[in-house]
């Protein structure tokens, strides 16, 4: 019974939650790679291209519950959610290095980076069956501890951290009123996504816990959606 009520409530959270945010996330893609095409637009509205794909490719799982197919949508949409939100990294580091533009291979090499660290939710959650979504768990996604644990260090050691560094040289580097304030926008933004990468990930490991999962729908995906806007609003509405 409870696992039938967690899948309705998935439905529930996939109707409300992820459907809309798919075209909004792909209409601030749209701003911003409307206005200008440059490394920078490129890299901020992939974050929202990514975020937006993982989203699709999740809700379209649900359509091919009691396949195979479900599973592997699924895994493959974690992957790009986990790649989209590194990216915000990259583009923190390219804020650092506007004035004076970073070489294109560093660029790539990072890219690279981050799209080798997100493998770990392929290779973790198939072959170590980090991640569970199938008719054991009643078709909805569960995560072992393992992978929970592994997930919120990486998200520590390769996001968390070095988004603390660049935001301190963000601030360093960015002068007068008006910058200060969008700097900090955007650091305070960034970061309440990541809160929300870390919410979404105990969310589908502590599925026997009804009250936190309650929470979670009604505060985190709002939380991330307004995340979004604040971050194009602080610099991808002017980003040139």
């Amino acid at each position: 019974m409870l696992l039938q009520n967690i899948l309705t409530q998935r439905i529930i959270i996939v109707l409300i939650f992820q459907v809309w945010p798919i075209f909004y996330l792909s209409y601030l893609a749209y701003k911003l790679l409307k206005r200008a095409r440059n490394r920078s637009t490129y890299t901020l509205s992939s974050v929202f291209i990514m975020i937006s794909l993982a989203y699709s490719l999740s809700s379209i799982s649900i359509l091919f519950n009691y396949t195979p197919y479900a599973y592997f949508l699924y895994l493959i949409a974690i992957y790009f959610f986990m790649f989209g939100n590194s990216l915000f990294v990259i583009f923190s580091w390219m804020l650092v290095k506007l004035e004076r533009k970073s070489p294109h291979w560093m660029f790539q090499l990072g890219i690279t980076f981050y799209g080798i660290i997100s493998t770990y939710i392929i290779f973790v959650g198939f072959f170590l069956e980090g991640i569970r979504y199938d008719s054991s768990t009643e078709w909805i996604p569960a995560y072992s501890w393992f992978f929970l644990i592994l997930s919120w260090f990486l998200l520590l050691i390769f996001l968390v951290i070095p988004q603390i560094y660049l935001s301190n040289k963000l601030i360093k580097v960015f002068e007068g009123v008006v910058l200060k304030k969008r700097i900090t926008l955007f650091i305070i933004s960034v970061f309440l996504e990541f809160a929300s990468v870390y919410g979404l990930f105990l969310y589908n490991t502590w599925i026997e816990n009804e009250i936190y999962r309650n929470i979670y729908v009604f505060i985190f995906p709002p939380i991330a959606t307004i995340a979004a806007y604040l971050i194009y609003r602080s610099f991808g509405k002017e980003l040139e």
